[in-house]
């Protein structure tokens, strides 16, 4: 969501933003993820958090949390009902659109879930000054996939990830008429935005966009116009 310790890196550049490609189950350690199951005993004290963006990267959390690695961090595919990601209505601070949940009825969104030691939460929490932690409202539950098809059952009550949080923007998320905007690439997003705000105001070039006054002037027109959709959850 936001840049790792203040700096992505050449490696890590803004234009493949979120960094994240399938969510395997395993533990994060300070060598990489260490592919594998789950059992209750790595999960137990420890807080889930819902990750929608760059957070469900094995590579990005390395890097947010080098300094907490030692215990490691659970992480597992999940889905989260009546969620939708779309891109928070503001512009980082390193000139990408970062991924943002929406509460939309009906959608049922993949995601990540990681487990985190109060450690590990606090240095996580002050990486994201654009979002605030907050407990998934009732209704959308976070549910681990089955290990097998279920021919259309039910999912399993003990399948629920109880107490899952997220991180929700504190700006919105971009939309139009009250109906979320699904995340997109950075191309596409800053082409959709570029389509609504005045000419000139959405430079196509992230380095551009990391300026201070043209991320604010960014803002502020999505605000203007009406492109957001708040409360986001």
């Amino acid at each position: 969501m936001s840049p790792i310790r203040g700096q992505v890196g050449e490696d890590l550049p803004a234009s493949g933003y979120p960094w994240a490609g399938p969510v395997r189950s395993g533990v994060i350690r300070p060598g990489g993820l260490v592919p594998g199951g789950l059992s209750a005993a790595a999960t137990t004290g420890r807080t889930p958090v819902v990750a929608v963006g760059s957070n469900a990267s094995p590579e990005v959390l390395r890097r947010k949390l080098a300094d907490h690695l030692s215990p490691g961090i659970p992480i597992a595919p999940a889905v989260v009902d009546d969620l939708m990601v779309g891109h928070s209505a503001h512009v980082s601070a390193r000139g990408y659109v970062a991924a943002a949940p929406g509460r939309v009825e009906g959608a049922s969104a993949p995601v990540a879930v990681c487990w985190f030691d109060e450690e590990q939460l606090a240095a996580l929490d002050a990486t994201e000054p654009n979002y605030r932690r907050i407990v998934l409202p009732g209704g959308m539950p976070c549910r681990l996939p089955a290990p097998a098809a279920t021919g259309g059952a039910a999912p399993d009550p003990a399948d629920r990830v109880d107490g899952a949080q997220v991180y929700d923007s504190v700006h919105g998320v971009l939309g139009e008429d009250g109906r979320v905007l699904p995340l997109r690439d950075q191309a596409g997003v800053l082409a959709w935005l570029a389509e609504r705000l005045p000419p000139g105001t959405v430079p196509q070039d992230h380095a551009a966009l990391a300026d201070a006054r043209c991320r604010e002037a960014v803002r502020e027109q999505i605000a203007l116009l009406g492109l957001r959709v708040r409360p986001a959850l």
